[in-house]
């Protein structure tokens, strides 16, 4: 009898073990580690640069109808003047020869004014007083004796409590910007940032030529408000508008190692409640710096495989590292 319980047993024993090492072998499935990252939701846009230059929203350029000489002056560089105040005279001249000097002052004058809305004075009846056109800050200012030749501009004022951007916009990206659009605007000057929104964009385009005759880019002008304009900001100053053209608020990204392509096809790896990565395909959309905007096939807060381990397949066990 004890021989006998003694081999039941050991048969039984022989039979677990047989079990045991069958299950090791035949029907245990070993978990593939990756790694993986959480789908998140943020804010991202798609924006267009471009630059320009600073001009006030309401300039104006003095020009003589008829060849004149600036008599007395009575008032400063930069000073603020009121609507009708005196600036200074005008006294009739012979013709006045229009010289590189005057041009180049005439140039300087039109800096950073835009389009500026054109005072003329007649002198020809025998001198007329120069009055200021509104209550705005003088930005160029002629001096005693100097020649104004018709029709040359020889001085300047803006109206600065209200300044705007004019930036050149290549013309591969300005079907995207339209106004109304909000911008964020750095001054190369004093490294100063104010935010902005685009108000309107010319109905044509131009080409630059260069003094060669070399045909350059094509551009398209826009301007741009400038809010909480102050002191430091001054017409002329050269700037960068980064135009907000697409904003979504809540959008999911994952980073570029989560997704996969096969084809034209793109797909990732979701890690389910399983333990089980599932191939699922998605839709991108904006690339960013880091990240990949995804449009649909995977939700914010979901767990997505990066990397490509070895045995990672559809419906496999997985086991993330830490």
């Amino acid at each position: 009898m004890l021989k006998n319980a003694r081999a039941v047993l050991w048969v039984t024993a022989a039979v677990l073990l047989t079990m045991l090492l069958g299950s090791r072998f035949y029907g245990w499935e070993r978990a593939v580690t990756v790694t993986a990252v959480h789908a998140e939701c943020k804010p991202i846009y798609n924006s267009v640069t471009a630059s320009g230059s600073v001009e006030a929203a309401r300039s104006y350029a003095f020009s003589a109808r008829s060849d004149a000489v600036v008599g007395e002056v009575f008032c400063g560089l930069g000073e603020t003047v009121h609507a009708g105040q005196a600036l200074w005279r005008l006294e009739p001249a012979g013709e006045v020869r229009w010289t590189a000097e005057l041009l180049q002052n005439a140039v300087s004058v039109l800096t950073g004014s835009g389009e500026s809305e054109r005072v003329v004075s007649d002198a020809a009846g025998g001198g007329v007083l120069v009055c200021a056109p509104a209550d705005c800050t003088l930005l160029a200012v002629p001096s005693e004796g100097q020649p104004a030749p018709a029709g040359l501009p020889y001085a300047q004022a803006a109206e600065l409590g209200s300044l705007r951007l004019r930036v050149d916009i290549a013309e591969s990206f300005v079907a995207d910007v339209q106004a109304g659009q909000s911008a964020n605007i750095t001054v190369q000057a004093t490294g100063g940032r104010y935010a902005g929104r685009v108000q309107s964009v010319a109905p044509v385009a131009r080409q630059a030529v260069s003094l060669t005759g070399t045909a350059g880019a094509v551009t398209v002008s826009a301007l741009l408000s400038v809010e909480g304009a102050d002191g430091a900001l001054r017409p002329g100053y050269s700037a960068t508008a980064k135009i907000f053209v697409d904003e979504k608020p809540s959008a999911v990204v994952l980073p570029y190692e989560a997704i996969r392509q096969e084809g034209e096809s793109e797909y990732v790896y979701v890690i389910g409640g399983d333990g089980r990565a599932h191939r699922r395909a998605v839709q991108t959309g904006y690339a960013l710096s880091s990240a990949v905007e995804v449009e649909s096939g995977v939700a914010a807060g979901e767990a997505v495989v990066t990397g490509n381990p070895d045995g990672l397949c559809d419906g496999v066990l997985v086991e993330v590292s830490p």
